[in-house]
């Protein structure tokens, strides 16, 4: 049990970490296109 514990919060991180990159990836995206320099 503590191994699919370990596992499951693993995967929850990769989403996590996923989610927060593309959200910021996002937002540098949108700036740049806001302001062309």
């Amino acid at each position: 049990m503590s191994d699919f514990d370990g596992n499951g919060f693993a995967e929850l991180l990769i989403i996590v970490i996923l989610v927060v990159l593309f959200v910021f990836g996002s937002s540098d995206i949108d700036d740049l296109t806001d302001s062309p320099s």
